[in-house]
């Protein structure tokens, strides 16, 4: 009887590795800390703004006005009451907050 024919590859011959294949070691461990300085910064801005903004837009007109408040009247009553404001406010300052937090205690390794 004879034998099904192999639809997989066999795996390459190992061999060792060049150096022009793969990048250094020092290189990669560059790389990383770029990456992660990178990936913190932006996490601190984008943290920052949106704490920024949450702090400051329900004391503003564009809260008081916004078209969907302005039609629907029982959602009007609750975002106009100062509890709903000043919990918008205190998720904006925890999340500025988290940010400060984060940049701060930032540690390389």
């Amino acid at each position: 009887m004879p034998s099904p024919p192999n639809l997989i590859s066999p795996a390459p011959p190992s061999s060792p590795p060049s150096s022009a294949a793969a990048p250094a070691p020092a290189e990669q461990h560059h790389a990383a800390h770029w990456l992660r300085r990178a990936d913190l910064f932006l996490r601190v801005i984008v943290r920052l703004y949106i704490g920024l903004i949450l702090v400051f837009i329900p004391w503003t007109h564009v809260w008081a006005f916004n078209r969907f408040f302005l039609y629907y009247a029982p959602v009007s009553r609750l975002m106009e009451s100062g509890a709903t404001r000043g919990l918008v406010s205190g998720l904006g300052l925890l999340n500025l907050w988290i940010a400060i937090s984060e940049a701060i205690h930032y540690k390389e390794g």
